[in-house]
Formats: structure tokens, sequence, C-alpha cells
């Protein structure tokens, strides 16, 4: 037996000279035979536990188990002890007990072993049960969908956020998974678990599932959720909880349903907690149940929901009762679902709605009505028009506002281009003069606009300068006197525009290209990366030479100062479970056109790589990162595969490209990203004539790559091994030498465009003295 802790199982006191035995009783029965630690965190115990504890102690047997007493006199709350167990704990592993709570006799025994099956694993699950005291009795209510698999894998680990309810204590951690992650509880408020569980299931990588019932929960009235209830104590701590982990969630997450499953257990326990843990009053219920709503439309804007969800969470998230802060409604089906009657009154609406329809259809083929109807309906949208052109005349008129910044970044998104310059910026900028377009929280919150909000239009309107990453939508007009400056968000490689037919593109939207051109035209400068790229974007988007800048992009600055950054490669690697002991291949391919606006079951997904057959050619040194465009779906034969790693949504493509030994892809500009730091690429090109028909790549581009393009899994896999990279010389015009200075260049030109314009106001100025 080693003398290496095991297990650290943390237990806070406060006031449980009640229970604190039997729960200490739990943990001597333990069949384990190796060794483990006790710590017990005395939270300002004002009763009789602390001089227990010492009794139970001084009276323990059991050599195996190491009591840890830790007692300062102070009462910080339950989350800062247990944070404080983690900090000081030795185990192996960490298991938390509260301390009225007890765990089964072969609780270790069972959990250790499944836990140290794999490395792969960071933490198990239990099944738990209610204990009643009384009564002896020990009720088990769990439905959970996780229970009928026997572990939970990368994206599968977040069906932990589907559960009904979010408890902490039925699972066994690896200690350096929580502290590789920082995963720790929140403190200075109950519901202190809620984030320390939202964490652990977005960061876990596998965690096995344990069917037995090796948990017990107390059922008695003096439990922190049945006391307090007249105080705000429990909807203020609640708000704070849903807050944080909202943050957490915006951070990325790796199942497209995460946000719906976080949201729906969110508004479920507002609904319930301002039932039964509030004062009894009407306006203080209704603010909690409102300011939910809020900080979900805050955090989660765009919540995509599963089919064939229950009626209380379709008429909360599809029928957009939460986006509309629409309480009363709200309340109404929360009230019908309690009673088992909301699928009546679901059905009632639909019939109502039928008939509405039918109404409308009556009146729209009366022969008598359809002038009225018609001339009615012009008048709405007549009505509705003049609204819109006053309001954007009202923001048209507004003066601009000196010395502005406006980010759009790539489709709201903070990543890319964007993020870097704008990190740069805000150096040099304050708040009230720079502001970036996005729902992401990651985006400090006061530099930080809502797209489409009144705040966005206002700042739209009144900066001097806006910086976008893609097409800018043609309903926002630019005014006089501001720049607009484009970084786009990569080298062509595919045919752009009027390089191509794009026969797809225009076969759905014969304006397609029209409504391009127009939006190029706004353009005061448009960010290139080299010199081949700004030839390309010349031909391709029929630009003027001069409005083309080389500055190089932000984003690439960034990868050459982190390329050879081993301590942050680590980190990121850790924290999106990249294994540390592989070489990593990094597949990133674009979307096609020919899929665009196909039904998902009719796309030619044909141009994917074949993971299984190519990790048989590669071998088992390696390890995939599956980066693909958001447009895509992965196609049936390419999931569940274990060295293939699908990581968290928002990672930014430059973090993958530092962590990655080699990169992957068919017509995607990346490789021009890794040309910077000499990364080596490939290319798995599978569809060339279908692609070239719809789209095209430039023929000076692939023939300068050709000899790292492969046709199917075994030649990429040859030309990996065989590193045929090593005699590739990338081109002179594909590199930007001066790019350690992209961010610097191009807020020159930020800067020196706003001093022409204060000059330019300033000259108006004076002709219109001399005038009076």
């Amino acid at each position: 037996m080693s003398n290496k802790m095991k297990v650290s199982i943390i237990i806070p006191v406060f006031n449980a000279e009640e229970y604190i035995i039997e729960t200490l009783e739990s943990v001597e029965k333990q069949t384990f035979k190796e060794n483990f630690e006790v710590i017990l965190i005395n939270d300002g115990s004002e009763d009789n536990s602390v001089n227990l504890i010492n009794d139970f102690i001084a009276n323990s047997e059991k050599e195996n188990i190491h009591y840890k007493i830790h007692n300062d006199g102070e009462n910080k709350g339950q989350g800062a002890r247990r944070n404080l167990g983690i900090d000081i704990a030795t185990g192996e592993s960490i298991l938390f007990l509260d301390s009225d709570d007890l765990i089964a006799n072969n609780t270790l025994d069972i959990a250790y072993p499944r836990l140290i099956g794999t490395k792969e694993n960071d933490f198990v699950v239990f099944e738990w049960a209610y204990y009643y005291p009384k009564t002896g009795e020990t009720k088990y209510v769990n439905k959970e969908r996780y229970s009928r698999l026997r572990a939970l894998y990368r994206n599968k680990c977040e069906m932990l956020l589907s559960c009904s309810s979010y408890f902490t204590v039925n699972k066994l951690y690896k200690k350096s998974f929580l502290d590789n992650h920082n995963i720790r509880y929140s403190e200075g408020h109950i519901y202190e678990d809620v984030i320390f569980y939202v964490k652990c299931a977005i960061r876990a990588n596998r965690a096995p599932i344990i069917s037995n019932i090796l948990y017990k929960i107390r059922v008695h009235e003096n439990s922190t959720t049945k006391t307090n209830h007249d105080s705000l104590e429990h909807r203020d701590s609640f708000l704070i909880a849903i807050e944080l982990a909202l943050k957490e969630i915006s951070k990325g997450y790796r199942d497209e349903y995460t946000p719906y499953h976080v949201n729906k257990y969110f508004i479920y326990r507002t609904l319930l907690y301002s039932e039964k843990r509030v004062p009894n009053n009407k306006k203080i219920r209704d603010e909690f149940i409102k300011s939910t709503m809020i900080l979900i439309n805050k955090y989660s804007p765009n919540i995509k929901v599963p089919v064939g969800v229950i009626p209380l969470y379709n008429y909360a998230f599809s029928k957009n009762i939460v986006k509309n802060l629409d309480v009363k409604k709200m309340k109404k089906v929360f009230k019908l679902h309690k009673q088992n009657k909301i699928n009546f009154y679901h059905s009632r609406e639909i019939e109502k709605n039928l008939r509405k329809t039918a109404l409308k259809n009556t009146l729209k083929n009366n022969y008598y009505l359809k002038p009225v109807l018609y001339k009615a309906r012009r008048k709405v949208h007549s009505n509705r028009n003049k609204k819109r052109i006053n309001e954007l005349n009202n923001y048209l008129n507004k003066p601009l506002k000196d010395n502005t910044i406006l980010m759009l970044g790539f489709d709201y998104q903070y990543k890319g281009n964007s993020r870097y310059l704008f990190n740069y910026l805000k150096e040099l900028y304050s708040s009230e003069n720079l502001k970036y377009v996005s729902f992401d929280s990651n985006v400090p919150d006061e530099y930080r606009v809502e797209p489409n909000s009144q705040e966005f239009y206002k700042c739209f309107y009144t900066s001097t300068t806006i910086v976008g990453e893609s097409w800018i939508p043609a309903a926002f007009q630019k005014k006089e006197g501001q720049k607009w400056i484009q970084l786009w968000h990569g080298t062509p490689f595919k045919k752009m525009l009027f390089d191509s037919n794009e026969s797809t593109m225009i076969g759905l939207n014969p304006n397609h290209k029209i409504k391009m051109k127009n939006d190029i035209s706004r353009w005061d400068y448009l960010v290139a990366d080299s010199e081949v790229a700004k030839q390309k974007f010349k031909s391709s988007f029929d630009i003027d030479d001069e409005k083309i800048i080389t500055t190089g992009y932000p984003r690439n600055k960034w990868i050459q100062e982190n390329h050879d950054n081993k301590d942050l490669i680590k980190e990121i690697k850790i924290k999106n479970n990249i294994p540390l002991d592989k070489k990593i291949i990094l597949y990133a391919p674009t979307w096609r056109d020919y899929n665009y606006k196909v039904a998902e079951n009719k796309k030619d997904k044909n141009y994917m790589i074949q993971f299984r057959k190519f990790l048989d050619h590669i071998g088992s040194e390696y390890c995939i990162i599956n980066k693909a465009h958001s447009m895509d779906t992965q196609p049936p034969w390419n999931n569940g595969i274990s060295q293939v790693i699908t990581v968290n949504n928002k990672v930014d493509i430059q973090e993958l490209l530092i962590v990655s030994d080699i990169i992957l892809t068919d017509y995607s500009s990346i490789y021009f990203d890794a040309v910077h730091i000499n990364k080596p690429f490939y290319f798995l090109i599978k569809d060339y004539t279908k692609f070239d028909l719809s789209r095209g790549v430039y023929l000076d581009m692939y023939n300068d790559i050709l000899k790292l393009v492969a046709k199917d899994e075994a030649e990429l896999a040859k030309k990996i091994k065989t590193n045929v990279f090593k005699d590739f010389k990338a081109p002179e015009n594909y590199i930007n030498k001066n790019i350690e200075n992209a961010n610097e260049s191009i807020a020159q030109i930020i800067s020196e465009n706003i001093k022409q314009d204060e000059k330019s106001v300033e000259i108006k100025h004076s002709h219109s003295m001399q005038q009076v």
C-alpha cells in the first residue's frame, strides 16, 4: 500500500453537532484499503461540532484514514471552505461531503478505480439518493439521460448540464483536473456550486458513469435551501450564480444545445424558487423572474432549441416568452405545466391559430374584401417604412463624435483580426472612444455594444471610424465624414467575387455580386496580409490599388509572437483537453458553395477526410483537432473516434495554429497564416473538379503548393510521414516582412484619418465664421 494519499474527502462544518458523527461514521466504514485523508474545515461553528469531531478522531482505529482539522475561527461560507480544502488537499482525487450527508461503505472502493482506469478521465459520476433519517428510507429520484451510458466523452460531458439538479457532491474528481482548469466554487453567497458544476461539464474530457447509489443527501428542515425564505438571500445569490455560469458558457462550449440546457435549468429553478424561496410579494417574485430573463438574453441571445422539447420550454424559448421578458405568460405556462394542463392549453392554441389562419384565408379569397385588405396592407407597410425612414434619418442627423471607433468584428464575434487589433487599440483608447460590437462577454463590458441594440445604431452613426472584418449589410448607410476600414478575414486562395463565376451563389441570388460591389465601394481601406493578397483583392473585388494597405494581419502578428510560447501552448492544450504527449494535426477545411442552402441530408460531404482511414495509415502517435467550418456538420463516419478532438466552439483558430504540429486543409486560406511561422501544412483535395465549377481556386497559388496536395487519405499520410514539407519554400510575395508592426500601422491609419476629420471640421468652422 502506497503512503501517497489517493483521495481527499473535504467536509466543511458549520453547526453540525446533530449530524457530524453519523457523517464521519460513513467515512470510517469505508472498505477502501489505500491511504486517504479527511479534511474537516470548521466555518465558525457556534455549537459543539469541533469537540465532537476531536473526540471521534481520537477514537479512530483506521490507520489508512488521515484526519486533518482546519479551525481559524472565521465564518466564510461553504464555497470558500471547499476552495480552501482543494488548495490544501494532498490527495490524487477529491470528494466533497457535506457535514450532514452520508457516503456508502464502498464509495471509494468503487469510484477510485474507475477514476484512475484511464488517464483521460477527469472525474467519475455516481448515483445519489435522498435519505430520510426518521424512517431510514432512501428515495431515488434520478431520471437523467446520462445514466444509461458507461461514460461521457468530450462534448457528451455537457449532457450533465441537462440534469434536473446541479450537484457537485456525487462525483470523485482528479485534483489535477480542478487545478489545471482553475475550477473553484464561487464565494460569498449560496448556490456557490453552480459555477463549479458548469465549469466541470464544459471542461471535462471523460467522465465514467457509476450506476451505484454512493451518496445520500440527508433531508431535514435546517438545510441551507430550506431556511431564510423571508429574506432576499436566495434571490440575490441565485442571480449571482446564474450570471457567473452564463459568463462561463459564453466563453465557449462543445455541444450546440448546451446554452439551451443551461438556460432551461435556470428558468425552471427561478420559477420554482420564486414561489418557495423568496418573500411572498408579487413584485419581488416578478422582478426575480424578469432579472433571470434579462441575464439569459444578455449572455445567450440566440439559443438553439432541440426538436421535440416539452411545451413549457417550447413556450419559454421557441415562442420567445423569455426573449420578450413576458413574466406574466411565463408564470401562466409554468402553472399549467405543474397542473399537467399545458398540453391541453398548447393544443387549444394550435386550434385557435388554425381558426385564425382559416379566417385569414377566407378574407383573402373574398372578392369584395380583397381591395379593402390590399389598401389596408399598403397603409400598414407604408407606415412601417415611414417609421424606419424617420428612425434612420434621426441617426443620420446625429453629428459624428470626434475620435471614435466602432469595431464590428467577424459576424460580431470576438476572434480573428478584430480581436487582436481591439486588444491593441484599447491600450490607446478609452471605452468612451472605442466600442466593439458583440454578444461575447469576453469583450470587457465597458467596451462592448450588443448588435442591433439602440446603443449599436447610435454608435454606428456617430463614430468617425468603422472597422469591419467581413461584408457590412447594405442597410447600414455610410455617413459623410466616416472612414470605413475593412480588415477582411483571410488571403484569397479560393477565387473571390469577380474572379469567379460563383455559379451556385448567382443561381440563388442574381443580385449577389451587385450587393457585394456596393459594399466594397464604401470601403476607404482594405487590409491585406501580403503582396500576393493585394493582387488577388485588386482583381476579385475590383478595388482601387491605393485603397489596399499591406500592413499584414493583427492575428498573424499574434501567432508570430506566441508560436514558441511553451507555457501558453501547454495552457491552451490543457484547457481544451488536447493531449500533451501526441503530435497534433489541425484539420480546418472550408465550406462548399455547392452545399449552400441544400438540406442537411442532401449535402455532398465526400470531400471531407475519413478520419478512421487516415488514422489507420498515419498511426496512433497523432491526434487530430477537427475544426470544421461553422456552416458544416460532420458526417456519421467521422463521429466517435478517440483520436479526433472537437474543441470548444469559441476557441480562436490562431490558438489552435500554435498548439498544432501540422496544419491540414483543402481550400482554406489558413495556410497563409501558417506560412508566417513556417508551420508544416498539407492539403487533402478530393473534389477539385466539382469545386472548380462552383467557385475555383487561383491556379498560380495551387501550382505553388501542388507538392503538398494529396487526393486521398493514404497519399496524405505518406506525404506527412516522409516530411514532404521540409523541401517546400513559400514564395516571397506570400510573406509580409513588416507584420510585427501590423497593429501599429493600422492604428496609425485610424489616427491620421481622425486628425484629417478634425482638421476638416476646423476648416468648415473657420469658413462659416468668415461668412458671418
